[in-house]
């Protein structure tokens, strides 16, 4: 139970700071910003060394979640709310998530975006998106977070388990069962590369 619990609340921050951040970065002012910006981060070694890792790791998790993400139809109405949550405690959850969001690297965050952008032009009738468009995006999450200070990433966790809603344990392992199990250890796996190359 715990582990279902630890894994939707991983979910549903993801999920969140994925969807939200896109509607509160403004655009750039001009295309000499974002040159600049490119610049200035390819200076300061925004191709980190451990790239590969992260993306190895992507590909990992999403060829052994890919089954369990397929089972789920994401156009049920489970997936839109927070069963019990106020929407003041809901808003209040994000305050952390947003707080991460423009604390990441603007270049890996901008390629996150993309990558979701991509992904919708894969999705089928039942809210899933192709294999590859999926490791693009668990690559591209991968690399925001590790562009974060780890606290960042605790805080984000930790306004989450406060309103996740506890049935949601047995719902998803009533409904999902060994496929959720496989996914969480694989997600495990994928989370301990990330926090090993977190700054």
């Amino acid at each position: 139970m715990a582990k279902a619990s630890k894994m939707l609340i991983a979910a549903a921050a993801v999920v969140a700071l994925c969807k939200l951040p896109a509607a509160f970065v403004p655009a750039p002012a001009n295309r000499s910003m974002v040159m600049g910006t490119a610049a200035g981060a390819a200076m300061l070694g925004a191709a980190p060394a451990y790239a590969d890792r992260i993306d190895d790791a992507a590909v990992k998790l999403s060829e052994q979640s890919y089954e369990f993400l397929k089972k789920i139809d994401w156009n049920e109405g489970t997936w839109a709310k927070l069963p019990g949550a106020s929407p003041p405690q809901v808003l209040d959850a994000l305050k952390p998530v947003l707080s991460m969001g423009v604390a990441m690297n603007p270049i890996l965050l901008n390629r996150g975006m993309n990558a979701h952008i991509k992904a919708f032009g894969s999705v089928d009738d039942k809210g899933v998106t192709s294999l590859e468009d999926y490791t693009a995006i668990n690559a591209a999450i991968g690399h925001m977070v590790a562009s974060v200070p780890a606290w960042k990433t605790l805080d984000v966790y930790g306004a989450f388990s406060t309103i996740f809603p506890a049935e949601a344990q047995k719902y998803l392992m009533g409904k999902y069962g060994g496929d959720a199990e496989t996914a969480y250890n694989a997600f495990l796996e994928f989370k301990d590369v990330v926090k090993s190359t977190q700054r």
